[in-house]
């Protein structure tokens, strides 16, 4: 069990960090102790943390996308966005606003986001000023390709971009 995090902690008393370690994301993304259903990766472009006191409190980890047809070299994903249930509010936006900036400063021209599954539409990618693109029904059975990976009923998926060529501009 990991330490509790003060009441007092906001998002000022965060500091972010590039993320090395898979090994060490990944047991954050599998700990019962965090608000997220996925799990692990077994790779990233990038992958940001948010820690008070050095502990990880928040993950944003960047993959290319999934799907080869937007696999371009232009555009790039948030594969997992993960944060523990007592961490200050806004950190997800936070962490997403940092993994931004690197991403256009990176080349990338688009940066893109899925969220649907396990009753996860989204909101912080509203919040972070990412665009709805599309809505449309997933067969959650994809998801057991892996021995280890929980199959999920068929979902609403929500896809969500962001431009990254405004802030290349700005």
């Amino acid at each position: 069990m990991q330490a509790e995090l003060p009441k007092c902690v906001s998002v000022s008393d965060l500091h972010l960090c590039r993320e090395r370690s898979r090994n060490e994301v990944n047991q954050f993304l599998e700990s019962p102790e965090v608000d997220h259903k996925r799990g692990g990766v077994p790779g990233w472009k990038a992958a940001f943390g948010a820690r008070y006191d050095g502990l990880l409190v928040a993950v944003c980890v960047l993959s290319r996308p999934v799907a080869q047809s937007l696999d371009n070299g232009q555009i790039i994903s948030i594969s997992r966005l993960a944060a523990r249930p007592d961490r200050p509010a806004n950190t997800g936006s936070w962490l997403i606003a940092h993994a931004r900036q690197w991403a256009a400063l990176e080349g990338y021209q688009r940066l893109i986001a899925y969220a649907g599954v396990a009753d996860n539409y989204g909101t912080v990618y509203s919040a972070a000023g990412f665009e709805l693109d599309s809505v449309d029904q997933a067969d959650g059975n994809s998801w057991q390709y892996r021995e280890d990976r929980e199959s999920w009923d068929d979902y609403t998926r929500h896809k969500w971009t962001y431009d990254l060529t405004e802030l290349k501009n700005n």
